[in-house]
């Protein structure tokens, strides 16, 4: 199983390079991701990416690493624009690992969800 720090590493590198084949080199095919009230399907994370990295060029920022073994916890500020307008908010990744990947990522964002 990877070491929670370089994968947490890995992740935060490639999602604010915009790299999405590297970001997508951590989770499992049928890996899940929840945010707010929305669930990207398994299968759908190549798409959903793609666009947030198009539409909202978002970049994150490490504050701590809770490892948990099979559960990852991540805090981190997360800075984006929407509409020609910069946002920040802080936010949890919870990472639950099966198979020393990532099998379903659940956000947590301090006030809305929405872009």
């Amino acid at each position: 199983m990877p070491h929670a720090c370089d994968l947490v590493d890995r992740h935060i590198a490639a999602f604010n390079a915009g790299d999405v084949e590297e970001l997508l080199a951590d989770f499992a095919e049928s890996a899940t991701w929840v945010t707010g009230d929305y669930t990207v399907p398994e299968g759908g994370l190549r798409e959903f990416f793609t666009g947030a990295m198009q539409s909202l060029r978002p970049r994150l920022r490490l504050r701590r690493i809770i490892d948990g073994g099979s559960s990852i916890a991540v805090e981190m500020r997360e800075d984006w624009s929407h509409q020609s307008e910069a946002k920040s908010a802080g936010l949890v990744a919870i990472f639950d690992l099966a198979d020393g990947q990532i099998a379903r990522a659940t956000i947590y964002r301090e006030g809305s969800a929405d872009a």
